[in-house]
């Protein structure tokens, strides 16, 4: 799989090019202590290796496709305390990659090949991952890409990004299956949070029961949870979780697990205590046939954009005819963030600007509507999979309907 991806990537290459892909490392926290480390995800998907400190070459020759992988030597003293590094036969089983060499030859083996592959005097494109986050920090991939052109001035830099957002948006069986996944152990977690809810729980217990689900099912989060109890839900990215959520509020639940680097990222919002007021019924009746009109909608060709288009144009009609548009009120009074977004190995992944659908394509409908004086906030979200003319709802199992959520809910009592 992970040589048939390299080759996809290749194919896209200029002849007589090369391209670096680094796996990056966690940055120290306090002391001796680091961040967790969370491997680049393009090198992830051209290698299927999740270590530190790694670096994958890609070169293409007259016509030639060339591998190498450096990995960092084993150490057996730092195996003592955490664990050995991988072994060269380990990562050429993983990956498919038979030159693998230490990360410290990296600069004698791009000697070797420019000297005995590439004519020193000719045109050399070399690819860096200049991916969205080179904006404000100083990555492996730019400071390798300076040093790269001081040593050889005659080589031109380009942008890998773009090759690989297209590549990446288009999921593959193994992708899709993984997301499945992903999704199911969402559904078990958010129905454990909806049995163990009840009025004046906080939101860090509800987080709680969600967490519980995912360990047990050897997930991470694809995010940091959002637990949004009434007023809160009209935060977007509240993040605090640890408020009271009071007896006939409702609680909005933005989360997902990972499961194998692939991200869910669900929306569900439901009565602590199991049963909807009629206003709360009133706005979360709009917001579910909204999410149900952009999921039929959804087809090849389309963007992003037209699609909220669209919901700004249904919202319009909607809270208009229940008064909300008074007084100068617009729909950004009550809506200001877009309805989708893509989905991978990335919560929020690589996308290309004015991207038209194509099947393969994963990604949010997540239709909202907050009310601050009112303290309802909600917001339906689904993740789906596009296909030759629709789409298929992966996350369709996650009860949404409000008569299905109480019914769920008073099961529990």
């Amino acid at each position: 799989m992970y040589q048939e991806r390299r080759k996809q990537f290749s194919e896209h290459l200029s002849d007589d090019s090369l391209a670096l892909f680094f796996s990056g490392k966690a940055p120290y926290k306090l002391g001796d202590e680091k961040y967790a480390f969370a491997t680049d995800r393009s090198f992830y998907w051209l290698s299927g290796l999740d270590k530190e400190n790694m670096i994958l070459l890609l070169g293409k020759c007259q016509g030639k496709y060339l591998e190498y992988l450096f990995i960092e030597p084993y150490d057996e003293v730092l195996a003592k305390w955490v664990g050995g590094r991988i072994l060269p036969k380990e990562a050429a089983n993983i990956s498919g990659i038979d030159a693998i060499y230490e990360t410290n030859q990296i600069w004698e083996v791009l000697a070797s090949l420019l000297s005995r592959r590439f004519n020193s005097s000719s045109h050399l494109d070399v690819y860096f991952d200049f991916s969205k986050q080179e904006a404000f920090q100083q990555t492996e991939a730019i400071n390798f890409a300076n040093k790269f052109q001081a040593r050889y001035p005659h080589v031109c830099l380009l942008n890998s990004a773009p090759i690989m957002a297209r590549l990446r948006m288009i999921k593959d069986e193994d992708e899709i299956g993984k997301l499945k996944q992903a999704i199911h152990i969402t559904d078990l977690a958010i129905q454990n949070m909806m049995k163990n809810a009840h009025g004046q729980i906080s939101e860090n217990e509800l987080e709680a029961h969600f967490d519980f689900v995912l360990k047990c099912n050897l997930c991470d989060h694809s995010f940091p949870s959002i637990i949004a109890g009434g007023k809160n839900a009209t935060i977007l990215h509240y993040d605090s979780n640890d408020q009271i959520v009071k007896d006939g509020e409702l609680v909005l639940c933005d989360l997902g697990a990972s499961y194998q680097y692939l991200n869910a990222d669900i929306t569900r919002t439901f009565p602590v205590n199991g049963k909807f007021s009629p206003r709360q019924r009133q706005i979360y009746d709009i917001v579910l046939k909204g999410n149900k009109m952009i999921m039929d909608m959804v087809r090849p060709g389309l963007t992003l954009k037209q699609l909220n288009d669209e919901l700004i144009s249904f919202y319009e009609k909607e809270l208009a005819a229940i008064g909300l548009l008074k007084n100068g009120k617009t729909v950004n009074d009550y809506y200001w963030h877009g309805v989708s977004h893509m989905l991978g190995l990335e919560t929020h992944d690589v996308t290309v600007a004015n991207y038209q659908l194509e099947p393969g394509n994963v990604f949010t409908i997540e239709p909202g509507l907050y009310l601050e004086d009112e303290g309802i906030g909600i917001r339906i979200e689904d993740n789906v999979l596009v296909t030759a003319d629709s789409c298929i709802n992966l996350s369709k199992d996650i009860i949404k309907d409000p008569d299905e959520i109480e019914a769920f809910m008073a099961k529990q009592k």
